[in-house]
This record gives C-alpha cells, structure tokens and sequence, in this order.
C-alpha cells in the first residue's frame, strides 16, 4: 500500500490546524493556506509527520489549477480530501445580498472543491482507495437560521456533490462523506456579533457552542479505515441542539 498522502484546504485555520496537530497516522500532510502560514509553520517543527504548505487564493482558478499540478508533479495523488475552506460567515439578509456575495462563497467552498476532486477522484477511482470529507454546516440540517441565505444555498449544494459522488464512486472503494457542526469558537466566527455568539451557547441544550475538539475527532474516523463502511453520509455534530 502507498504511503498516505493527506490533502487539508483551509489548513491554516483553527479546525484544519487542531486536525494536523492530530493525525496520528503516518502521512504526508499537505496543507493549503490562503494567506497566512504561520500557524502552520509552527506546527510543522512539532508534528512527526511531513508537512508541506502550499499557497493558493480559491477564488483564482488559475492558482488552484497550479496548486494541483505542484502537488501532482512533486508528491503524487492524495488518496485523502478534507475541504474546510469557506469564507467568513456573515449575517446578511436576503435584500442586501449581491450576485458577488454568492459567487465568492460559490468559487471558495463549492467550486475548488470541485475543480480539486474532478482532479483526483478518476485517478483514486483506479487506484480503487479514497476518503473524502467535506465541511458543510446545521443550518441545512433544519429550518435554517434567517440572513445566512448565500451561506446556506452553497451548504446545500455541497451536500448535493457529496451525494452524488458517493454514489457515483460507491464501487471504486472511495468513501465520500460530510459533516454538519453546529456553531463552533472559532475565528470563524469574528464577523458576528458576540452578543449573537454567547446567545447560541446559551440557547443550547449543553449551555455551550462546539469546539474545535468536538469537530476533529470525527474528521480523523472519517478518514482512517473506520469508515469504510460509511459512504455519502452528512453526520451531524450539534450537541443535541435544532440548528
């Protein structure tokens, strides 16, 4: 078996960074960023694994594309896909909302995940091994939270893709899947209202919102041989509460 290659989008950030922090298998990591690497840098000198940063804006296509044939060329097919990339959440409502508003959420969260997979997933698909977990969010879990309308539609055509491809890949031994967290303490979460923020603990059934910890245990399950039985599945990981 061919060592395991490790592909994170949007690792720099809280969830992706407390994720390398816990990979425990022998792997490479690649680990894409946006903007700032620092926190990875840090990381890199106190994890066992190889970490390599790679560097790319996900709403230029032209730098994705680049992205994917660095990796190709230098390292190979990463046989395991988590996408955590998505851009700030914000509370706008449905009036306010631009065209722009909805594309950079689309070109961020929906298509690099796309552009990444119609990459990779023919060429898992012949190696007949893949995992591939992709962040999508509660508020498409139920009736979803007023003013997060760009945000929300995207959520639901990522779970879509993520169906679809499961379904697809069923027979090629790739196991597709996604989860659902309810709001975690993140800086993510910067753009909202703080009042909005200890509102949501309060209301919830724990007296608490998700951490990071809550989230990443699941992604590590989803990516090891544990799941290999689960396939086109969105898991939610709310702490009991509706949204």
């Amino acid at each position: 078996m061919s060592k395991n290659i490790i592909l994170i989008i949007g690792a720099s950030a809280d969830i992706g960074l407390d994720l390398i922090n816990n990979i425990e298998e022998e792997a490479l990591i690649l680990a894409h960023y946006n903007s700032s690497k620092e926190e990875l840098l840090k990381l890199s000198n106190t994890i066992n694994n190889e970490l390599v940063m790679l560097k790319a804006n996900l709403l230029i296509e032209d730098e994705i594309v680049s992205m994917l044939d660095n990796i190709e060329f230098k390292y190979g097919t990463p046989n395991k896909i988590i996408h955590l990339a998505a851009p700030k959440f914000e509370n706008i409502r449905f009036k306010d909302v631009s065209w722009n508003n909805f594309q950079i959420d689309i070109d961020i969260s929906l298509k690099s995940l796309i552009i990444i997979l119609n990459r990779f997933l023919p060429k898992l698909a012949k190696e007949k091994r893949g995992k591939v977990v992709c962040m999508l969010s509660s508020v498409i879990l139920n009736v979803p939270p007023k003013a997060l309308t760009q945000y929300t539609t995207v959520k639901y055509a990522i779970l879509g893709l993520v169906k679809s491809l499961a379904s697809e890949y069923s027979e090629k031994n790739i196991q597709i899947n996604a989860i659902s967290p309810s709001m975690v303490e993140t800086k993510f979460l910067d753009n909202i209202n703080e009042k909005f923020v200890e509102l949501s603990a309060y209301s919830h059934p724990l007296k608490r919102n998700a951490i990071v910890n809550d989230i990443t245990p699941i992604i590590k399950m989803l990516i090891s041989a544990e799941s290999d039985y689960i396939n086109g599945i969105n898991i939610p990981i709310t702490g009991g509460s509706t949204f």
